[in-house]
């Protein structure tokens, strides 16, 4: 490589450019003006950021906040459950006559007639403009 070369032909461009900012300096003061304290100013608020998202600081510790356990911890009693009632059984197959008798209810007309316009009505929801 011909640093010599790269040199010297960097040094051109460098000179052509400081030449080209001293015409437009000359011939528009107020905007070079203008545009170098913008510069500067963008280069302010660039180093402000960077200074403020660098820096985390850990917040500082207040003496006494620290919580240590001094005792194990107390799990809160569940509600009560009355003494006949089971958390878990085996189904049976059918009800006998009795368990039918006490808690199955036949269903009036009116209940069925409203049952049914009520499946209608979600059927038809459901389906809406379907063809």
């Amino acid at each position: 490589m011909d640093f010599k070369g790269i040199w010297k032909n960097t040094k051109e461009k460098l000179s052509a450019l400081v030449e080209k900012i001293r015409e437009f300096y000359e011939e528009n003061k107020m905007l070079s003006y203008i545009l170098a304290a913008l510069v500067i100013l963008l280069l302010l608020c660039i180093i402000l950021l960077i200074a403020l998202t660098g820096k985390k600081k850990e917040p500082a510790m207040v003496p006494g906040t620290v919580l240590e356990l001094t005792e194990p911890l107390a799990i809160p009693d569940g509600p009560e459950l009355p003494k006949d009632y089971t958390t878990s059984r085996t189904p049976k197959d059918k009800w006998s006559e009795e368990e039918a008798q006490e808690w199955f209810t036949v269903p009036s007309q009116k209940e069925i007639d409203s049952l049914s316009k009520a499946n209608d009505n979600l059927i038809n929801e459901i389906t809406g403009a379907a063809p």
